[in-house]
């Protein structure tokens, strides 16, 4: 059969989509397999709109997840100014929000 009949069919199979005009061959890990739970719970990666946004660092890094607790947890990483007590430094910082509580740890510029 002719490759764009074998792509057709495999739609209706699972075993190829359509992403952006192009055919896509995916290899789906059964519900049963114990890497599926895995994969399941994976992080979810994202990024977001910084809070001080400039033309060199217009989006900052996300991660979030579920703990056993049933609550979230996140982590960014952006460009920012951070309060201390002797006043602010601009750089690089790590942050972990978690429970209504931000952690903030410097990172350098």
């Amino acid at each position: 059969m002719p490759a764009a009949i074998v792509d057709h069919v495999k739609l209706y199979t699972g075993e190829g989509i359509w992403r952006k005009g192009r055919y896509i061959n995916i290899h789906r890990i059964p519900r049963d397999d114990p890497r599926y739970e895995m994969l399941r719970r994976r992080p979810k990666i994202k990024q977001i709109l910084n809070e001080a946004s400039t033309p060199e660092t217009p989006l900052r890094g996300a991660v979030w997840f579920k703990l056993q607790n049933n609550k979230f947890m996140m982590i960014t990483v952006r460009q920012g100014k951070v309060w201390h007590t002797g006043g602010s430094l601009y750089g690089c910082l790590w942050e972990m929000h978690y429970n209504k509580n931000v952690s903030t740890v410097y990172l350098g510029q």
